[in-house]
């Protein structure tokens, strides 16, 4: 009996100890459990950036070629073979100049050479015939261009047909200058659009006095579609819009996001100017701003924006 009434008593002192241990694990735990973040504590990290000033210029980039001014085949006015060929490609050449001789070659009879003369006052761009060669008059024997001034060619896609208006101002590199910068103007625009292409023709007029650029060259060409001096500009990145195309930004004040609305302008690289919503040294964020709602308390990060 005393065995038995022993082992009773170690059970329920072994009991006790279990349940004690418990309750002091729980208060422990409740004393040093971490205290629930409210949604109104959350602190969300982002990266922003200060508005500034700068000139900013809208291009578009287009590639095209070289064209003379004026380009115009030459043909004979009688058939026969090539003579002669008087003139080298490159050679400068008056209106009136003979180019070519042509013998008539029909049998039986006798004919004075035919002569060839230039339609204009220009460059010889390319011979087509050799000497002795038989031709009609559907043959064209050369090309000549005038050079004084030149076209650049290019083709705009759908998108940017309303883009390029007569008069705006262009500048042109080509590979055998690649420092160098041409100037001109856009003259004309074709009336329709390409079938195949679905792109419609733009020209532009270059005075080429030095005679540097070539018909044929191929040519970089950047239209200035406009230009803002000392816009307020911010990151691209920072901007966002709704579904009613509206834009905004969220604007950082005493480490809180505002929602703000914006009107933007002309975007150049990464930045984009701003109309009217933000002013120069305001704050912005860029990265991490879909995770911001108006209110939210902000961890910020600034950054430089590179130009």
């Amino acid at each position: 009996m005393k065995r038995g009434s022993k082992t009773i008593l170690t059970v329920i002192v072994v009991i006790i100890a279990i349940i004690a241990t418990y309750r002091l694990v729980v208060f422990i735990g409740n004393k040093i459990k971490p205290k629930q973040v409210t949604e109104d504590e959350r602190i969300i990290p982002v990266k922003a950036s200060k508005a500034f000033r700068m000139d900013i210029t809208k291009t578009l980039n287009l590639s095209g070629d070289i064209l003379g001014k004026e380009v115009v085949n030459v043909f004979s006015q009688v058939p026969g073979k090539v003579m002669e060929i008087l003139v080298k490609e490159g050679q400068f050449v008056k209106k009136g100049q003979v180019l070519f001789r042509v013998d008539r070659d029909i049998v039986g009879m006798e004919y004075m050479p035919a002569v060839v003369e230039s339609p204009l006052t220009g460059y010889v761009g390319t011979v087509m015939v050799d000497r002795g060669m038989s031709i009609s008059p559907q043959t064209p024997l050369a090309q000549v261009v005038t050079m004084n001034q030149v076209e650049a060619v290019a083709q705009l896609i759908e998108e940017q047909i309303n883009m390029v208006q007569i008069g705006m101002k262009a500048r042109i590199r080509v590979d055998a200058y690649p420092n160098t910068y041409f100037y001109g103007t856009v003259y004309r625009k074709n009336a329709v659009l390409d079938a195949a292409s679905r792109t419609q023709e733009v020209r532009i007029l270059i005075d080429n006095p030095e005679l540097k650029l070539r018909h044929g060259m191929f040519a970089d060409i950047q239209i200035q579609m406009g230009s803002a001096k000392n816009a307020v500009v911010i990151p691209v990145d920072s901007i966002l819009s709704d579904s009613l195309g509206n834009y905004y930004v969220y604007k950082v004040v005493d480490n809180k996001a505002f929602k703000q609305s914006i009107k933007p302008g002309f975007s150049l690289k990464n930045v984009t100017e701003v109309l009217s919503g933000i002013n120069e040294g305001d704050v912005v964020v860029t990265l991490g701003k879909e995770n911001v709602g108006h209110g939210d308390k902000l961890m910020v990060y600034m950054e430089e924006i590179k130009q």
